[in-house]
């Protein structure tokens, strides 16, 4: 008994001790446009759920600026694919992230989401500023003056490195990979989860999957 005591008490001392690391974390970055379609399906459909399931294994980066280029290192302005429209709601969405520096990436990738549902800063509007608590003064400044200038043309650095080929473009750690990238596009949440293979949310994740499948599939539902 004495020596079942002891044993015990040694458990808790090391417990006590030991620091439990929290979860590995994949560095998921996505460069995309303001006004693109496929951007916008990607970041509702695709990356909101992902993040929704995964929150505490993905740590996100979120570049806006896509397929653009300065001009003249941006004393011209920039060039965007789809319009000068797309190039202003860029640049409010870097103003508004770069705002947003020392929050999670919870809110930021909400004020995105909102962004490209509404499309307001492409039309010049604040309502997603808003809602985020940002201060529209400060962003509106950062717009309109060299900082938001500087913001996009380290933006433009950042998806130079990456060369996209096509928008949006994900990033895993820092590394392209094209089949990473084709998958992504349709299946974000399978395709994070084949990197987390042990994490709980993509065993839940599958088995849900699974049953669904096996549920559609049993003999009351054929003809």
């Amino acid at each position: 008994m004495v020596h079942l005591k002891l044993q015990f008490l040694i458990v808790l001392i090391v417990l006590e001790n030991f620091t439990f690391a929290g979860p590995q974390k994949i560095h998921l970055s996505v460069y995309y446009e303001s006004k693109c379609p496929d951007s916008k399906l990607f970041i509702l459909n695709q990356l909101l759920p992902a993040f929704h399931l995964l929150h505490d294994y993905l740590k996100l980066s979120l570049i806006p600026f896509g397929k653009a280029r300065s001009i003249n290192y941006g004393d011209g302005g920039f060039e965007c694919q789809h319009g000068s429209a797309e190039c202003l709601g860029n640049i409010v969405q870097d103003c508004s992230l770069h705002q947003m520096k020392g929050q999670s990436d919870k809110k930021k990738l909400a004020y995105v989401v909102c962004e490209m549902h509404t499309e307001a800063a492409s039309q010049g509007r604040f309502d997603c500023v808003e809602r985020s608590n940002l201060s529209t003064e400060h962003v509106e400044k950062c717009v309109t003056s060299g900082e938001g200038i500087v913001l996009q043309l380290e933006s433009e650095y950042y998806t130079g490195l990456v060369n996209p080929k096509f928008v949006p473009t994900v990033t895993i750690n820092g590394e392209f990979n094209q089949e990473i990238q084709d998958y992504a596009q349709v299946d974000l949440i399978g395709t994070l989860c084949s990197l987390l293979i042990d994490s709980q949310p993509c065993g839940r994740y599958y088995n849900y999957i699974a049953l669904n499948n096996l549920m559609n599939t049993s003999p009351r539902n054929t003809h």
